[in-house]
């Protein structure tokens, strides 16, 4: 720990061997203070692991743009979505690794430019800065969070503005109130994508190329912040992209769970939780230390503690930073092995003894999960594949065959006895439900960026009608008007996320298949449907998720998740996804605190069951 105000540390060009096994890095030289640091833009740290995944990004980025151009075509879309839309398709198809079993790595703008053919140098670079920012908060009614910068302690966060007034204008975010807020620091908008049009096509991009439902949250820091944000995790796997200025980023090795069972290890450093800056900097590992510079690309993978600064010793006056981060979302809709676990033990009605945390309101990524052995702990805290949520999944690695087959596996490695309890359907059953609510949450993320897109296009037409008024009048806010904005706008498609979520909550308590005793071997495709039953339809050979709307004479209706409708087929065309459900009210006392367990046995006293 630095014990005096200001230390200057000259350190050129030399070469550390850090913990991680095949890890190589160069320092360079850079001054350290107090519990802060302050950046020069110098070489940087990135582990040869890293290096050789940027290396397999770059080479399928130069083989797939063409096809990235042809999608960012089809929905009117420019270079720059092109580019992230092509940058997610080879990170994907690179196979980079998401969560605990991935490894930070950055990109340089020209790098990048090459990559895609050279056509446009700009691409990221420029594409959001604090003029579009003003514009996007004068057009709309936007929202936006605040971050503290004490490296001590966890990261907290708090309103940019409050209502003024009781009058709309007077409940809106001005601009001046993000200026005010950056003096003090980081300013957040928490879903951009959805909120600001010209950031929705990227959003698109990211969720097409992916299959996963993504989000993007945009951060603007003022030069001169020797902590822009203090060390923290994240739950998401990021895509960092900075647009505008320049920031100082470090990224260390993920944490021992086990030294902290209780804590989140996607939620380090955040809210109460403490992860200061000296810990990390005696106990942990850096994995890579760079400046961002408008048009490069970071990748920080879900767990991977980080930090970031924009004070800089070069006294170079500079523009504020404005970075994007392109959010895959797997741990955050229930697309990971520990997640499908509790779904398969919740739906089978059995207790989780090993692990606990059964209940929707308690946290699974903490407690005795975070003391298992640290490659089972890997293995169970895994996302589930991309393309897992493909139409027609191409990877075998993503098919429900293979994913249940990796959930059972897994599953027993955590807890042989609770493993045997489960009825083996359930597995299959789970992975094939979980696969229906990750494709409805992709349809729905869809349908609320092209409305952004929409929505940012009209707005532009309007635009162009009073391009010639000398002093063009300011815009009335009808009615009609206040629909369209962002507040309003996005409400609807955030509703039909929350029921969503609810809807796979629900099912997981509905109860446990029933025994297959008595059923016939070919029960998928024999037993009775009903209206509202989930199905996969035969469609010239391929099955497609549905649900049954309607049954008649024998034959029957279904809709698709895009809306696609198909009347009239037959019970041999339709598989049940699952039998019947028998239900049961026994509570899970395995996740009881003490003092729950006793309130309960209380009661079950009261009521002569004891």
């Amino acid at each position: 720990m630095i014990a005096v105000a200001k230390i200057k540390i000259g350190l050129f060009a030399l070469l550390v061997a850090l913990t991680a096994p095949g890890t190589i890095a160069f320092y360079c030289r850079h001054e350290v203070a107090t519990n802060c640091f302050l950046y020069a833009s110098v070489e940087t740290i990135q582990t040869t692991d890293a290096a050789s995944v940027c290396g397999r990004v770059l080479d399928e980025m130069k083989a797939n743009h063409g096809q990235a151009r042809e999608y960012a075509n089809m929905f009117g879309l420019g270079e720059t979505e092109a580019g992230l839309f092509c940058l997610f398709d080879s990170m994907r198809k690179a196979e980079i690794g998401l969560g605990l079993k991935g490894s930070p790595f950055f990109l340089r703008k020209d790098d990048i430019t090459s990559a895609l053919g050279g056509q446009d140098d700009e691409l990221f670079d420029g594409f959001f800065t604090m003029e579009d920012l003003e514009k996007a908060v004068k057009d709309d009614f936007l929202d936006a969070s605040r971050g503290s910068t004490d490296n001590r302690k966890g990261w907290k966060i708090s309103s940019v503005s409050n209502p003024r007034g009781d009058s709309f204008e007077e409940a809106r975010m001005r601009f001046e109130d993000v200026q005010q807020a950056l003096e003090k620091g980081t300013v957040i908008l928490n879903a951009a994508g959805a909120h600001i049009p010209k950031l929705a096509g990227l959003c698109l991009a990211a969720t097409d190329a992916t299959s996963t439902p993504n989000a993007m949250n945009l951060y603007v820091t003022s030069n001169g912040k020797r902590t822009s944000a203090p060390p923290h995790t994240d739950k998401q796997d990021v895509v960092v992209v900075q647009t505008s200025g320049k920031k100082f980023w470090r990224v260390y090795m993920p944490t021992d769970p086990s030294a902290k069972p209780m804590a989140d290890l996607f939620a380090r450093g955040k809210g109460d939780d403490n992860l200061p800056l000296h810990v990390l900097e005696e106990n942990g590992t850096l994995l890579l230390e760079t400046t961002l510079n408008a048009g490069d690309v970071l990748f920080i993978p879900a767990g991977f503690p980080h930090t970031t600064g924009t004070a800089f010793d070069d006294s170079e006056e500079e523009d504020t930073s404005v970075h994007m981060t392109i959010n895959v979302d797997t741990h955050v809709w229930e697309l990971d092995y520990l997640s499908a676990r509790r779904l398969v033990l919740r739906r089978g009605c059995v207790q989780d003894s090993a692990l606990g945390q059964s209940q929707e309101d308690e946290n699974r990524y903490c407690g005795k999960v975070n003391t298992l052995p640290k490659d089972l702990h890997s293995d169970i805290f895994d996302a589930i594949p991309l393309g897992f949520l493909d139409e027609a999944p191409v990877a075998n690695v993503a098919s429900v065959e293979s994913v249940s087959n990796e959930l059972s596996r897994r599953a027993k490695g955590v807890d042989a006895a609770t493993y045997a309890k489960i009825d083996e359907r359930l597995w299959k059953e789970t992975v094939r439900r979980l696969r229906i609510h990750g494709m409805e949450l992709v349809s729905i993320h869809r349908d609320m960026y092209l409305a952004a897109l929409e929505e940012g296009l009209a707005r532009n037409l309007e635009e162009e009608m009073t391009a010639h008024l000398d002093k063009p009048k300011k815009k009335a806010m009808t009615p009609e008007r206040m629909q369209r904005l962002s507040l309003f706008r996005v409400q609807r498609y955030y509703e039909q996320i929350n029921k969503c979520k609810a809807d796979l909550v629900a099912w997981s308590y509905a109860g446990k298949a029933s025994d297959s005793a008595g059923l016939p071997e070919d029960w998928a495709f024999s037993l009775p449907l009903k209206v509202g039953d989930q199905v996969e339809a035969d469609l010239g050979g391929a099955f497609f998720p549905a649900t049954v709307t309607r049954v008649a004479n024998n034959a029957y209706d279904v809709k698709f998740f895009d809306g696609d409708m198909e009347s009239g087929l037959e019970r041999s065309m339709l598989k049940l996804l699952a039998p019947p459900v028998v239900h049961s009210d026994e509570p899970d006392t395995a996740s009881m605190t003490k003092k729950q367990l006793k309130r309960w046995k209380k009661q079950q006293e009261k009521k002569g069951k004891h």
